[in-house]
């Protein structure tokens, strides 16, 4: 079967892309403002329900989705960059090496898209939290990249680089071979099934063969060559087979690099007095206090 064209992969991702942020988007504003949230006084939000119901009543449905649009405008050709990434590291890692080919295509496609992703999370992230960032007030997208732009120049939007290339490249790397570890379990599982109901029906309405006459007839007869090829993938699994892997998947890499997407965060968003990015271990040692 071939493989089709890498711009396919971008155009999924597009759509992907717009379709996942409309969804996420609200539990993305809520994550950013629990991880943000000063504990000095007390917390402001308490729980993940509590932030929900609070954000609503203060601000609205338009809360949740604040500097959306604008977001997505970018954040679409950032996706483009990984689907392409993850389609071109299927392409050429070789099938044949299993898990590391898995593991090679996971780093490609976080590699060109976090160069893209930075910039675009950095100032998503202060949208998003600017309503409880002491000192801050709401603010659109335009706003927030000027301001960055004015106090800190190109390298504010590549605040916090290499701490989400700490999150990014491991999540990557434990979701993309364990999807696809999942997808071949249950594509197995269904062939094999699909192999043993055939077989039934082949016992079952199956005539015996003639016998035949003699021995040098046997000799004459051609030998029968039955070569059986497995159905793709794409074929076998049901529609509804790749969002249950992916959720799955996804659900076990974020547990595990959740305190680093916490760390991330609190260092893109806030700052030392001076105006600075604090340095990551800074933050985790404030985390652990």
């Amino acid at each position: 079967m071939e493989r089709a064209p890498v711009w396919h992969g971008l155009a999924a991702g597009a759509c992907a892309t717009a379709a996942s942020r409309l969804v996420t988007y609200p539990p993305d504003t809520v994550k950013a403002r629990l991880q943000v949230q000063s504990t000095e006084h007390g917390p402001l939000y308490r729980s993940t329900s509590h932030a929900f119901m609070q954000i609503y009543r203060a601000e609205g449905f338009r809360g949740f989705y604040r500097g959306f649009g604008s977001i997505l405008l970018t954040v679409i050709p950032a996706n483009t960059c990984y689907f392409g990434g993850y389609e071109l590291g299927r392409a050429v890692t070789p099938r044949d090496w299993g898990v590391l080919s898995d593991v090679t295509t996971a780093a490609i496609a976080q590699s060109l898209a976090g160069l893209v992703y930075c910039p675009i999370d950095v100032v998503k992230q202060r949208v998003q939290t600017a309503a409880i960032v002491p000192g801050s007030r709401p603010l659109s997208v335009p706003r927030a990249a000027l301001a960055l732009w004015r106090d800190q120049g190109l390298r504010g939007f590549f605040r916090g680089f290499w701490t989400m290339n700490a999150l990014w490249l491991p999540y990557n790397m434990l979701y993309i071979p364990a999807y696809e570890a999942c997808k071949r379990q249950w594509y197995y599982a269904l062939l094999e099934r699909e192999k043993k109901e055939a077989d039934r029906s082949k016992g079952a309405f199956s005539t015996p063969l003639p016998r035949a006459s003699s021995a040098s007839s046997v000799a004459r007869s051609p030998p029968v060559v039955t070569v059986e090829v497995d159905r793709p993938m794409e074929l076998v699994l049901p529609a509804y087979s790749f969002p249950t892997c992916s959720a799955l998947c996804a659900a076990f890499a974020a547990a595990v690099t959740h305190p680093v997407d916490v760390v991330k965060t609190r260092q893109q968003v806030l700052h030392d007095g001076r105006g600075r990015a604090r340095p990551a271990l800074s933050v985790a040692r404030d985390l652990l206090r």
